[in-house]
Order: C-alpha cells, then structure tokens, then sequence
C-alpha cells in the first residue's frame, strides 16, 4: 500500500476535513469527478468503478467528500482511495455539514477544466460518457452545461428504465428549472468548471448548509446559460424506497420541506424577488405534502389533520377529508394491477 499524505480543507465555516491526496501523475487534470457521499456503503462502490473504467483520453480526478457516514462506508471509499491513489481524493469531514456544503467543499477541490457529479447510488452505464461529452465540450467552446439521457433502476424491484432528459422550451430556460418543468439527471450533467465557479457562490451552500446541491445551482447557472443536451443514454439514476432527499418518516419529511424553503427563499432574494417566492404559500405547500404522504403511509389519522391545514383541494385532499372516499381510495390501492 502507498503511504496517504493528510491535508485539511477549511471552508469560510471553519469545516475541517481530513483529505487522503492523490499522488500527483504530473499530469494537468482534465475532468474532475464529485461524489459528495454520505452512508451507502453498498452501492458507492459501484459509483466509483463505474468512473474509473470509464474509456477516456484525459487524466480524471475523482474527489469524495465523506460526510461523516454511520454505515461502513469511509472504509469502502479508504480502500479505493489506496487502491486509486493518482486518481482519487478523499474528504472526510469531522462533523455532518449536509449534502449542499459537501458537494460545494468537493467543487473547491477540483483541479479540471471540466466538472461532473455521481452520486453515490448513482453509477455510468456508459463506458463512453466522458469521452462523449468531453468532445463536445472541446468542439463547442461556448456550452458551459451538458447533460444527457438517462436511466432509472429502482434498486427494490431490480426494474431499468430508460428516460429521455426533457427541459420545457416553451418557457424562460430559468422558469422552467424553478417550474420543475424539466426532467434532469444530476448524474448526466458535465460542467465547465470556470463558469459554474463564476456564477455559483459556493461559500453561500457552505454557510447555508443547503439541502440540495443540484436543482439550486442549475437554477443559479440557468440564467446565465442554456443547458443543452447530447441525445444519448449514459448515467442511471438509483430509486431506493428512502434516502436523505426522499425521508419516509414525518419529521424528517417535514425537515427536507423546511430546508426546501430556505433554498427557494435564497434563489428568490439572489435574483431580486424574481419568482414572487411567498412563504405562506410554501407552508400549505408542505401541509399539502405531508398529507399526500401520510394517505401514501395509509395513515387516515394524519392525512386528515394535514388536509385541513391546507388550502389546496384536489382529489386527494377530498380523499383525506371523507372517510369514505379514503376507505375507497385504499380498496382501489389494493386491487390495482
């Protein structure tokens, strides 16, 4: 085994990391790789080789941000970083600084001229998906983002599908990614890495500590640019029955919503008011959605309390407010093919 060198990385948040370095080949880094990883111990590993068997003329650096994981996994990603040691770097983080500030602390690490994102239940099917977009990006010197098709796998049900990345053109390109008119694949998306540092402030997800770390910044980067897509499948998407930005249980729900609003509330004040961003609205918004998981839990007792808590009427606030459509509504569940 080579023998890891430790640095420390200090964002303005005073967030230590301990950082297991790559050897320098000597080589100037062309595309870097981010997995901002937390847990997953079972599937990062499949992240990972699915990076570094990529086919692709270019040196890559692969940066792992660890987000203090309970699970096994800083001794998964340890071993492939001493297995890959001039190719991936390490961040292992002292205390939990959430998803948005460990994606932000990776994207200040990175060397390339490009930057791409994995998350760690994600993984490349496509063995030719840096090449592909590497080439384009060197023929077009005027796209900044690049995203591709892609595939979902729900990992309970072993189920594939194939899925074409959609962004309504009928609307503003900004609109349309603060709509959730569009149909990305973080997974897909490559970066040019001196634009996306112009125009996102990453110190902000540091101090913020945001939620999210992707629909944010491609709101950000949308106003300043279009988003154009190479028509070829090259990422699959993992679907798990929970993760940290699908939480099943009620407060954590809950959470994920809250956090929700303080990112929307910092794109809408970034751009001066621009999408009318209305807090009250926000919080029937999440009684809304609390109720539509509590009638998903089968949880009558709670979809009831949450529906008249909003404003919003639709099928399924009815359903929440009648016994009766709520007994047959669960009978239509349960007979559905």
């Amino acid at each position: 085994m080579n023998e890891t060198t430790t640095n420390t990385y200090q964002a303005d948040n005073k967030t230590d990391s301990k950082t297991y370095n790559a050897e320098n080949c000597g080589k100037k880094v062309l595309i870097s790789v981010v997995i901002p990883s937390y847990n997953r111990a079972d599937t990062v590993g499949q992240t990972i080789d699915s990076i570094i068997e990529q086919e692709v003329d270019a040196d890559i650096e692969i940066i792992i941000g660890d987000d203090c994981s309970t699970d096994n996994a800083r001794e998964v990603l340890a071993d492939y970083q001493k297995r890959f040691p001039k190719i991936i770097r390490l961040l292992l983080y002292e205390h939990n600084i959430g998803l948005g500030a460990n994606w932000a602390t990776c994207i200040k690490a990175c060397k390339g001229k490009y930057i791409c994102n994995c998350d760690n239940d994600d993984y490349w099917h496509n063995k030719k998906k840096l090449q592909l977009q590497l080439d384009y990006m060197e023929s077009h010197p005027d796209c900044n983002v690049l995203l591709t098709n892609h595939r979902t796998h729900n990992r309970s049900t072993g189920e594939i599908k194939e899925c074409e990345a959609f962004i309504d053109r009928t609307l503003p390109l900004q609109d349309a990614f603060w709509q959730g008119k569009t149909h990305v694949c973080n997974a897909t998306i490559m970066y040019r890495r001196d634009f996306l540092l112009a125009h996102v402030n990453l110190d902000d997800f540091i101090s913020h500590h945001f939620f999210l770390q992707d629909w944010n910044a491609w709101v950000i980067l949308s106003a300043y640019t279009d988003f154009e897509i190479l028509p070829v499948s090259t990422a699959t998407f993992g679907i798990e029955t929970a993760s940290i930005t699908r939480p099943k249980d009620y407060d954590k729900y809950r959470k994920r919503l809250n956090e929700d609003k303080k990112v929307c509330k910092y794109l809408d004040d970034l751009f001066q008011g621009k999408f009318h961003f209305d807090e009250a609205e926000w919080d029937d918004y999440t009684s809304y959605r609390m109720m539509r998981l509590a009638l998903k839990k089968n949880d009558y007792k709670n979809a009831h309390l949450f529906a008249r808590q909003t404003k919003h009427q639709d099928k399924y606030t009815r359903t929440a407010n009648s016994r009766l459509l709520y007994c047959l509504f669960r009978l239509m569940k349960l007979i559905k093919p």
